[in-house]
C-alpha cells in the first residue's frame, strides 16, 4: 500500500511524538509499504528553526531508510501563547492539506497533527477524496485548553471546538488515543462507534534510556552538586501546561534542607519565568540546565534520586505527559502532580513507581519531598525498578507499534464508511 504520514513533529526534533511517528514509518517501510511523510520544518521544542534549514513553501527530502519527507511551511511558535500556536496550527494545516493534494493519491493517511484546525483541514481533505484517515490523539481539545484555563468552559469558542472535534472524530476510519479516559470521552461524548476507538499508549525505544548512566557523577559535579545530596530532577518542556513553577515554589521552603537539590533541564516558554521565580526563592540549590541535548537524557535521569512530573490545574485529565514513560524506564521513583482518577494517577498506582500530589500545591509538594527524603535508599530504588518493569511491559516500541501498523493496514483492507 501507499501511506501518507502527516506528523506535526518529526526527526530531527527529539520530542516523543516525532520519535513515535518515525518508528511507525520505519515499521511500514520494513513491511514493504511505500511511505511519504508530510511534516513542518523542524523547530521543536524551542520554536526556533533548526540550523541547516531554510523555510519555503515545500521541500522534499529523501531518507536513507527509503521514504520521502515533504517539509511544509508553517509559522513558528517560540512562545506558548494561544495566538501564535493557533497561527502555527492553521498554517501547517493549510500547507499539509495542500501537500496531500499535490502528492500521489494514497491508500491511507495516518496523522499525528495539531488538533482541531490542522487535523480538521486534513480530515476534510481525506473525506472529499475518500481516503481512509487514521488519527492519533495526544491531547483532547477543547478539554485541554479548559484545564489550562485558557478558555471558558461555556464560551462559544469551546462549544465550536467541541463540535469540530466531534465532526473530525466521526469522519475518521479509526482514532488512536493514548489513555482510557480519552477513549471513554470519544465513545460517550463524541459518540464515535466503539470499534473505531483504539487505546494505545505512547511509547519510547526501551534502549534509548540507560539505567545508572556512568556519566551521572560527572553531571552532578558539573552543576556543583555533592555526591551525597538527594537530587530531584525535572526533564522536559518548560511550557504552560507543565506547571514547573509549582516545583520551584516548593523549594522556597527547603532552604534549611542542605542535602536536597532541584535540577530543571529543558527549555520552553516558561523557562525565564521559572528562572526568575528561582531567584526570588533565594535557594542556591535550584539548578537549571538548558539547552538539554537529547544524548544527555540518561545522564540527567541517572543523576537524580527522584524524578518529578508536574501538571497544571486539570491538565492531567486531558493529557498524559510522555516524559512519564522516560522517567519510568530510568528506574527512578516519580512524584507526580496530578489529579486522582487521571490516567497519570492510575499508572503511578498500578505500577507502584512513586507518589501522587495535587497539582498547583507547592506546600504539599514540599512536605512530600521531605517525606521521600526520609525513606531508605532501598525503598526509593524498589519503586524505581517497579516503574521500569511496568514500562517495559506496557510502553515500548515492540508492544505498541505492531498494533498501530495493524490499524493502518486494516484501514486499507476494510475502508468501510465513516459516520457523517
Amino acid at each position: 500500500m501507499y501511506a501518507l504520514i502527516v506528523s506535526a513533529v518529526f526527526p530531527p526534533e527529539p520530542v516523543v511524538s516525532a520519535q513515535t511517528s518515525a518508528q511507525i514509518v520505519d515499521a511500514l517501510v520494513r513491511r514493504q509499504h511505500q511511505v511519504t511523510v508530510i511534516a513542518p520544518f523542524p523547530s521543536k521544542p524551542a520554536g526556533k528553526l533548526y540550523p541547516g534549514y531554510r523555510r519555503r513553501l515545500f521541500q522534499r527530502e529523501g531518507a536513507p531508510q527509503g521514504f520521502d519527507v515533504i517539509r511544509c511551511f508553517s509559522t513558528l511558535a517560540p512562545e506558548s501563547r494561544l495566538r501564535t500556536r493557533l497561527v502555527e496550527n492553521l498554517t501547517f494545516g493549510m500547507t499539509s492539506s495542500w501537500a496531500v493534494l499535490r502528492a500521489k493519491r494514497p491508500d491511507v493517511i495516518y496523522a499525528n497533527s495539531w488538533p482541531i484546525i490542522a487535523t480538521g483541514l486534513l480530515a476534510l481533505t481525506a473525506r472529499l477524496y475518500k481516503i481512509p484517515l487514521v488519527i492519533s490523539v495526544q491531547d483532547v481539545y477543547p478539554e485541554s485548553i479548559i484545564s489550562q484555563q485558557r478558555a471558558q468552559a461555556n464560551g462559544w469558542p469551546v462549544r465550536l471546538m467541541r463540535r469540530m472535534d466531534t465532526a473530525i472524530a466521526r469522519s475518521c476510519h479509526a482514532i488512536i488515543v493514548i489513555a482510557d479516559r480519552f477513549a471513554c470521552l470519544y465513545r460517550n461524548d463524541r459518540r464515535v462507534p466503539s470499534e473505531r476507538v483504539h487505546c494505545i499508549p505512547n511509547w519510547i525505544d526501551s534502549q534509548s534510556v540507560v539505567v545508572d548512566d556512568p556519566r551521572a557523577a560527572q553531571f552532578r559535579e558539573r552543576l556543583g552538586i555533592p555526591p551525597q545530596a538527594v537530587v530531584v530532577a525535572y526533564g522536559g518542556n518548560v511550557g504552560m501546561a507543565a506547571g514547573v513553577e509549582t516545583v520551584v515554589e516548593s523549594f522556597s521552603g527547603q532552604k534549611d534542607t542542605n542535602d536536597l537539590y532541584l535540577v530543571i533541564a529543558g527549555e520552553g516558554s516558561q523557562l525565564t519565568a521559572c528562572q526568575m521565580l528561582a531567584v526570588k526563592t533565594n535557594n542556591p540549590r535550584i539548578k537549571f540546565y538548558t539547552p538539554w541535548p537529547k544524548d544527555e537524557t540518561s545522564m540527567l535521569l541517572s543523576a537524580a534520586d527522584v524524578l518529578i512530573l508536574p501538571t497544571r490545574g486539570q491538565q492531567s485529565l486531558a493529557s498524559v505527559p510522555s516524559k512519564l514513560i522516560t522517567y519510568m524506564l530510568a528506574a527512578r521513583p516519580v512524584i507526580a502532580l496530578a489529579l486522582r482518577g487521571s490516567d497519570v494517577a492510575e499508572v503511578i498506582g498500578q505500577s507502584g513507581c512513586g507518589w501522587l500530589v495535587e497539582p498547583d500545591q507547592p506546600a504539599q509538594l514540599a512536605a512530600k519531598l521531605r517525606e521521600v527524603m526520609s525513606l531508605p535508599t532501598e525503598e526509593r530504588a524498589k519503586r524505581g525498578q517497579a516503574g521500569r518493569d511496568y514500562a517495559l511491559k506496557h510502553f515500548t516500541q515492540e508492544t505498541c507499534v505492531p498494533e498501530i501498523i495493524q490499524i493502518i493496514e486494516n484501514a486499507v483492507m476494510h475502508p468501510g464508511q465513516a459516520t457523517a
